[in-house]
Order: structure tokens, then sequence, then C-alpha cells
């Protein structure tokens, strides 16, 4: 007996000594605002943890959880409330998405100047800090100019999005941009079967993004970082070049295809809970109660209700009451509407709710949102058919893949009225067999892989750190400019060698024809 309790020791000492020769350091920066940003991040997080590596992350929304070691987060929460009212519908609706892009910038950069002057962060670009880290994580929307934290300590950078991926960081990393793309999510108009002129229009508005981000956007930060970083700091854009890997949270059924370079790596569906969430003992009754089905609605957690127009939360409203379906609506006003005349015997209306019980409920017939990339996940997990009413970002290119996929009605915004919006769930009620069918053809093919989508991410991580940045991975011409990448300037130098060659044989033609008929006026009399 002592002898197996012996052998049992020294297996545990192994297996722990193991793990701690291999257990990394990793320096973790995510500031986006956004809660469901970072519920995509936080479940990779939590893997990395659990392989033994020690994570220090600076962050807007931490976990909290006491029970986690060699987990440390640094809230550098801030006030970022001009943020928050920028998403009110009647500013946001004003503005193109380029518009609106230049006007969000214009908050980001007075929230990383908040950043930037925060004790906890000057101290990481201290020269004299001598802490050591094996990896570098940079949330990419929240700004490039954490990037410089991995020349700053000598490790690999890794980025990670939680949406797909942006034309900028396709610059750094020298993946193709093709400018009149369905995927490139960014711009306005996208169409299935875009016109020339809707290509064209296309292909001006990403010329016109990657402008403003290498020569607008990109500069004022690396003024920003001199201000509170000093004058001898790298650039941003070498620093954004050297990125090893990026991690993009989405599963590539959710893309229109295009080519990738190697170091993009996706992963999905992290943050969805092997067992769903218990329900609340009201919310639970009220759906078991809706046997011919229910439908839950939430435009997520960025766009408050509030900041909605009035006029489109009564017609949501009517809608709603005159429906032979109960609904579970999640908004965050949801007290001021209980208060309300409105009559909410079929309508459960809630600040919040486990939302993955609810979509992994039998009753449930319609999810009706907003278009979230992490809510199109589990709506497909849970094989839910869609409505989506997106507003913005990229929440327009996600609902138009799932009605190009045959899975989601699309309303605008815009121009959504309560016949349109009741039609629309009617029609999703007298068709769901056949949007049923799609859904599940879509989710087999979500879970047909060979593989952990999150441990793969984590693999790649590690083989990142393993290898020395994987150099070998990188696009060896990313450090081109972009013209000289897709050989714009060899084009327009055939181009106009040609149109001169073709001048120039038209004067000799013309000149020979013209010599011809004056030296011969039997020619230019048969020619007249």
């Amino acid at each position: 007996m002592n002898w197996i309790i012996g052998l049992t020791l020294f297996f545990t000492v192994l297996i722990t000594q193991r793990n701690l020769v291999n257990s990394k350091r990793f320096l973790i920066v995510a500031f986006s605002p956004n809660y469901s940003h970072h519920i995509a991040y936080q479940s990779l997080w939590r893997k990395l943890h659990e392989r033994g590596h020690e994570l220090v992350i600076l962050t807007m929304n931490s976990i909290k959880d006491p029970n986690l070691q060699n987990y440390t987060e640094i809230n550098c929460n801030i006030d970022y409330v001009k943020l928050d009212k920028a998403l009110d519908m009647k500013i946001y609706r004003r503005f193109t998405e380029m518009e609106l892009t230049e006007f969000l910038d214009d908050i980001r950069y007075d929230i990383l100047e908040k950043l930037l002057n925060l004790p906890n962060i000057q101290q990481l670009f201290l020269s004299t800090n001598n802490e050591k880290f094996d990896a570098i994580i940079i949330e990419t929307i929240s700004s490039p100019i954490f990037y410089l934290l991995a020349q700053r300590f000598n490790a690999p950078l890794i980025g990670i999005m939680p949406l797909q991926l942006r034309n900028i960081e396709r610059y750094f990393l020298g993946s193709p941009i093709l400018p009149s793309h369905l995927s490139n999510w960014e711009i306005e108009n996208i169409s299935t079967n875009p016109t020339f002129l809707q290509r064209l229009k296309n292909f001006i508005d990403t010329c016109y993004y990657m402008y403003y981000w290498l020569y607008i956007s990109i500069p004022i930060e690396q003024m920003i970082a001199k201000k509170y970083l000093g004058d001898n700091i790298p650039s941003i854009i070498d620093a954004g070049q050297n990125m090893s890997l990026l991690l993009a949270s989405s599963h590539m059924i959710n893309l229109y295809s295009r080519p990738e370079i190697p170091n993009v790596v996706y992963y999905n569906s992290g943050h969805i809970s092997k067992i769903p969430p218990t329900l609340p003992t009201d919310l639970r009754i009220f759906l078991d109660n809706a046997t011919n089905g229910f439908i839950y609605m939430s435009l997520g957690t960025t766009v408050k209700y509030n900041y909605l127009m009035e006029n489109t939360k009564t017609l949501f409203m009517n809608v709603f009451s005159k429906l032979p379906w109960p609904t579970v609506w999640s908004r965050n006003d949801a007290d001021s509407i209980k208060n309300s005349s409105y009559h909410l015997d079929k309508i459960f209306i809630s600040k919040w709710v486990p939302q993955q019980g609810i979509l992994a409920h039998p009753n449930i017939k319609l999810f009706i949102y907003q278009g979230g990339l992490q809510s199109t996940e589990e709506a497909i997990h849970y094989g839910v058919p869609l409505i989506g009413i997106p507003i913005l970002f990229d929440q327009h290119y996600n609902v138009k893949r799932m009605v190009t996929i045959g899975v989601a009605k699309h309303l605008h915004l815009d121009n959504i009225t309560e016949k349109i919006f009741h039609d629309s769930i009617h029609d999703m009620f007298n068709n769901r067999e056949r949007y049923k069918e799609k859904m599940f053809e879509l989710q087999n093919i979500v879970k047909d892989v060979p593989y952990d989508s999150l441990e793969n991410a984590v693999w790649w991580i590690e083989y990142v750190i393993r290898n020395k940045g994987v150099p070998y991975l990188q696009f060896n011409e990313k450090y081109k400019a972009y013209y000289q990448r897709y050989d714009i300037d060899i084009i327009i130098f055939l181009s106009v060698f040609v149109t001169l060659l073709i001048i120039l044989l038209l004067y000799i033609t013309l000149t020979t024809l013209s010599y011809i008929m004056k030296q011969n006026p039997s020619t230019k009399k048969k020619l007249s």
C-alpha cells in the first residue's frame, strides 16, 4: 500500500513540476468597453489559466473570481460616458459608417489619453520596469499604441479580435486586402451580387479607410504616445507589422470566404456553456407554459433602449401585445415598462436574462436580435431561427450572412413599421420548418470539427512562444508600401507605357499616311 501512495505522490510532483516548467507569463491588454467582446475573450483567458500559465490582464471588464491563482486583473475602468451617449440613435443615424468611425475615434483618443495617464499603464512602459513576459496579447480594436508593449518587453505580439478581421489588421499582417469583396464588413451597401458601380464605391470606400487609418488615425495615436511615453518610442506601424499571430473570434461559416495568411487563426463559440444556465423560477414557468412556442428578443448590451427612437420602442410593444405567442424581452429599461399602462400578460420583460438558458429551451421558436457575433454563434449552437435588426458595426454584415445562408430575415431599423415587423414574425412561424431545417444544417457544419476550437487557439498561442514568434509564417513583403504589395506601381507603369505606345503607333501611322498622300497625288484623289 505504501508503495502505491509513494508512486502516486511521485507522479503528482512530476506533473506539477512539468506544469511549472512549461508555464508562461502573459501580459494581456483588452480595453474595449463592450461587455460582449469580453465574453469571447474570458473563456480563452480561463483556458490559458487552466494550462498553468500566469496572466496579467489590463481590462475594463473583470472576471472578479477570487479563486483564480496566478491571475491578476488590473481594472483600468475609466469614465466613457461619451462613448455610451455616442450610441444614441438620434445621433448615430445621422452618420455614414465612415463618419461614425471618425466620430468614435475622437472619443477613443480621449479615452486613450486617460488610460495613458493611469500609473499602472505608465509603469509598464518605464525602461526601469524589470518584469518579464513570454508573450503580449493585445485586443486589436482597443488601440494599436499597445502593440509597443511587445517591443518594450521583447516578447512576441499576439493580436485578438472579438469580431471578423478589419482591413487594418490585414495590412499589418500582410493578409490580402480585397477592396470590393463582400468580406469588408466596415463598408456599407454590402451586396451578394454587387453591380460595377457598387464594386467601384466599395473599392473607393476601402481605399479611403486604409488612407484614414495609415495617414490620419495612427499618426494621431503616435503623437499621443509621444506625449505620454516620450519622443523615443518606436513606430506604431512597425510594431503592428511584427505581429506573430492574430486570433479572430468567429467561425468560417459566418464569413464570406476569402484567402488569409497562415498566422490568422479563427476560434469560435468558446463562451458557450456546456450546460445551459439555470433559468429563474418565474421565467422558467413562463416558458414552460408557452406550449405553442415563444419569441425571445434582445438587442444586446451595447445599445441601450433609452437611446432608441420612441416610435420604434412603441412599435415593438404594440406588435408583441397582439401576437398569439408570448415574448421574452430583455431590455435595460425594464423597470419603466413594468410601471407603464401596457398589458404585459404575454410579455416577460427583464433587464437581464440568461440568454443561453432561453435559447436552449425546447419551446423557443424565434430569436429577434441585433446581429451581434456572439449571439449569432449562440443561436446557431442551439438551432434557433433569427430575425436580425442590425444597428451598428459588424451587425449588418452578420445578419446579411445569415440571410444568405437561409436562417434569418433582415429588418432595417430606419424603415421598420408595425406591419413589416408583424408580417416578418408570422412568416418565420409559418415557414419555421424550412428555417429550422436550414439552421440545423448550419449547426451540424459548425459542430463538425476535428478539434475543440478554444484548445486550438491555446495551442497556437503556445506554439508562437515555443518557436520564438514564428517569423516563417509571416508574410515576407508586409513591410512594403501598399501600392508595392499589390504591384499597383507596375500596373500604372504598364498602363502608361501601353498608352504611350498606342499614341506613338497612332502618330507613326498618321504621319506615314500623310507622307504617302503627299508623295502620291493619285492616292490622295482615291482617298478623297
